[in-house]
């Protein structure tokens, strides 16, 4: 049986799998959702280590990973060191947005990027912390260092700059662009990524859950629509599953 281990967003639980997730087992997957180590005291190398401890006390073999938002992230740090993965799956996750940048002063930017990120995690230590983990890791050399099938899914449905200030929504966009740049050309010289789009909000696998396991099911190889459960269309919920999964 094909086994897949989801990963929630940062400060998120695995009951967002709620939709997504009974889809994946009424396709024939063993599913199994778990939880993020806590942001305050994260580190990259402490939540992958979370992924291989979660796999031997559920008893999986070589489950595909998936995760949304950070879980994602943490999906593609485990496809870099772990080829016998037969998929991992990064839905919407992103670092800092410090760069690259296309169009704007790319200086300029980055400053206005990292007053802003300091502005809203100011007095919060956890979340300083975590906004410095995030600064240190390199996403797009993540990607290009992937040993086993590795698929983006990158959401398009939002407009997150007309939530900011005038200036800070210019870098953004910017930044929006330079990544999205940086990341097909990483796909082009990457033979393991694949790239794909939904039309959502970020919480993907929440507004179209349908969308997010056929696109796991087809990226494994179970190319097939998967069985509704009850009868329920996108987005309404299901009931959850068995209590230590979701």
């Amino acid at each position: 049986m094909t086994e897949i281990l989801l990963l929630p967003g940062g400060g998120r639980t695995s009951t967002d799998w709620r939709l997504a997730g009974p889809l994946l087992e009424a396709a024939g997957l063993r599913v199994v959702a778990v939880e993020l180590p806590d942001l305050g005291s994260w580190s990259w190398t402490g939540a992958v280590d979370s992924v291989g401890e979660a796999i031997d006390r559920y008893g999986l073999e070589h489950p595909a990973v998936a995760g949304h938002s950070l879980g994602g992230i943490v999906a593609a740090l485990w496809a870099a060191e772990h080829p016998e993965c037969p998929l991992a799956v990064n839905f919407d996750g992103h670092t800092n947005p410090t760069g690259p940048f296309d169009g704007v002063d790319p200086v300029g930017a980055e400053r206005t990027m990292r007053a802003f990120l300091a502005e809203q995690t100011a007095g919060d230590p956890d979340m300083t912390h975590f906004i410095a983990q995030m600064d240190a890791l390199d996403l797009i050399a993540v990607y290009r260092a992937a040993r086993c099938p590795l698929l983006v899914v990158s959401s398009s449905g939002a407009d997150l700059s007309a939530m900011l200030p005038p200036n800070v929504s210019v870098a953004f966009d910017a930044y929006v662009r330079g990544f999205a740049r940086e990341l097909m050309t990483a796909a082009e010289q990457t033979p393991l990524l694949s790239l794909a789009d939904l039309t959502t909000g970020h919480d993907m696998h929440l507004e179209a859950p349908h969308e997010v396991a056929r696109l796991i099911l087809g990226h494994l190889g179970l190319g097939h629509r998967p069985t509704p459960v009850s009868g329920l269309p996108d987005g309404e919920p299901t009931p959850l599953g068995v209590p230590e999964r979701f």
